[in-house]
């Protein structure tokens, strides 16, 4: 074009050369104006050992890339384990390991897994994921319910619910899938009880990890490494990888028995599992191989572990961490099928995380996939702590506001959340109080409460005034701790004290007569008044 149309910048007026973006530079060349593009280097494609496509990074300028590898960590169904570099393998065993720590320490950044499985019911296998990054720590673990297995997760030891986000991390999620962002060194964590993983970046990370992950340098042989260096069995590398404080149980030896009985099974071909490798799940194929979750699908279900659905889960969450939505539950006629709680559809779909105005300032948009539980159209749930769809955002329910001051939890110290409008609730921490001595007559220990926590203290009691009789009636209903000071005086009647009573009887002893002047006269037994009997 015409160097008089096309000027260059008005800073620098005198040059003949200038830069139209970054990618291109614009030159006036005998009156014409000739673009001309960054030179790049010449990449090559690149394959990973994972079976992941490589990404493109590209450089400052945003003109040149080169590719790398996806750093990308699986572990599902209890004990299948899918390295950083695509190596596949089983362990399992109740204790704490690392699942990723740095060889040389850059970023203060560990990850650890803590099994808890009860060996008389092989379903039952807790797991509690720790994630420290300079000084945070955030712990996600499953809690049992009285619908279903919920996720949780604290933050520096307090628990938070999401969306939930401070200047070193972030946190996302469902009932069902939760997810740590931390953009500094761009790395997340999947957390669903089942299933897990942590996808790091090779350009902070590559060749510089160790643990159950193995290390991220595109090399499958060696991420079996031991702590001490040397690349061995996954197996025994695994078990290597405990913590210092961790003692794992010792199992029971069992004989051997003397005779075996070899049974021909026939093939086992689970139909379930074949939709991995099927059209539902086809547009996830390419960017994650479905091998390994196929195999562990076919296993479990072969071996009558019936936990198919874990492997099918752990395939589509692994797709929705690379950008693919897979609705799957409805192609396993009911097995895995749709769940419905109070109202709320267990479905997937791009997970909302604004529950009020404030966090939706801060979080503008998000364009990853969570399964989970939501509300039905036109209407969004009022925050992850009460399960209540309303129309719309940015109206508090009084109910629900002051349930955050007082609510249900009558011995915990609870706080709203002002960015979420959720109840932070911690049990409250009561002092030891020593006990008195209740050593003096006339006290008594009793319970009083301040606040939320009861101590006992002493108090006098005070003895309860006699009742006045009437001659004849027993002293039988005054209270144990009336004091006596003295014993009734009943004309014709005397003072008998008995064994198993506090209080005695009156026994009449002599006779009482009245004479027609209105005076009374006590006769002892076999005696008699000489004036009256001569009166009579």
């Amino acid at each position: 074009s015409p160097c008089a149309t096309t000027l260059p910048p008005k800073t620098t007026p005198f040059t003949t050369s200038w830069n139209v973006n970054n990618c291109t530079t614009a030159t006036c060349i005998n009156g014409t104006v000739i673009e001309k593009p960054a030179v790049c280097p010449t990449v090559q494609p690149l394959i990973c050992s994972n079976g992941r496509p490589a990404n493109k990074i590209y450089d400052s300028s945003g003109c040149c890339f080169h590719y790398e590898c996806q750093c990308v960590c699986n572990v599902w169904n209890d004990n299948h384990y899918l390295t950083f570099d695509g190596q596949s393998y089983d362990f399992k065993k109740n204790c704490s390991y690392y699942l990723v720590k740095e060889i040389i320490t850059k970023y203060n950044l560990t990850v650890t897994v803590k099994y808890d499985c009860d060996e008389s019911n092989s379903s039952t296998c807790p797991r509690t994921l720790t994630v420290k990054y300079g000084s945070n720590k955030v712990v996600f673990s499953q809690l049992q319910t009285s619908l279903m297995v919920g996720l949780t997760v604290h933050v520096n030891d307090k628990r938070r619910y999401p969306a939930y986000s401070t200047s070193d991390l972030r946190l996302t999620g469902t009932d069902m899938v939760l997810e740590l962002e931390i953009p500094e060194i761009k790395t997340e964590v999947i957390y669903t009880g089942s299933s897990f993983s942590i996808q790091l970046p090779f350009d902070l990370f590559g060749g510089n990890t160790e643990g159950q992950c193995g290390t991220c340098d595109n090399s499958k042989p060696n991420d079996c490494r031991a702590p001490n260096g040397q690349t061995e069995d996954c197996l025994d590398s695994a078990d290597k990888w405990a913590e210092t404080d961790c003692v794992a149980p010792v199992a029971p030896t069992t004989p051997k028995p003397l005779f075996t009985t070899t049974v021909t099974n026939p093939p086992c071909i689970p139909a379930i599992c074949k939709l991995l490798v099927s059209s539902v799940f086809e547009p996830c194929h390419k960017h994650v191989s479905p091998d390994s979750y196929l195999q562990t699908c076919e296993s479990a279900k072969c071996n009558s572990a019936n936990d198919t659905c874990s492997s099918l889960a752990a395939y589509a969450v692994a797709c929705a961490e690379a950008g693919v939505c897979i609705n799957w539950r409805n192609e396993t006629n009911g097995q895995c099928g749709e769940i419905i709680v109070h109202g709320l559809w267990l479905h997937s779909t791009i997970a909302t995380n604004r529950y009020n105005d404030k966090f939706n300032a801060g979080d503008k948009s998000t364009t990853s996939t969570k399964e989970g539980c939501f509300c039905s159209n036109g209407t969004t749930l009022f925050n992850p702590v009460y399960k209540t769809c309303v129309p719309h955002c940015g109206k508090i329910n009084p109910t629900i506001a002051d349930t955050c001051k007082h609510g249900p939890m009558a011995a915990s110290q609870c706080e709203c959340d002002s960015s979420s409008m959720m109840s932070q609730c911690q049990p409250v921490q009561c002092p030891t109080v020593p006990t008195p001595t209740c050593s003096e007559p006339g006290q008594q220990l009793v319970n009083k409460t301040d606040g939320c926590c009861t101590n006992q203290s002493l108090r006098s009691v005070t003895a309860a005034p006699l009742p006045t009789l009437p001659p004849r009636l027993k002293l039988t209903d005054l209270p144990r701790q009336t004091f006596l000071s003295s014993r009734p005086r009943c004309q014709g009647y005397e003072y008998e004290s008995e064994a198993d009573s506090c209080c005695g009887t009156c026994v009449q002893k002599s006779c009482i007569f009245t004479t027609p002047d209105n005076t009374t006269h006590v006769l002892q037994v076999r005696s008699f008044s000489p004036s009256l009997d001569r009166d009579g």
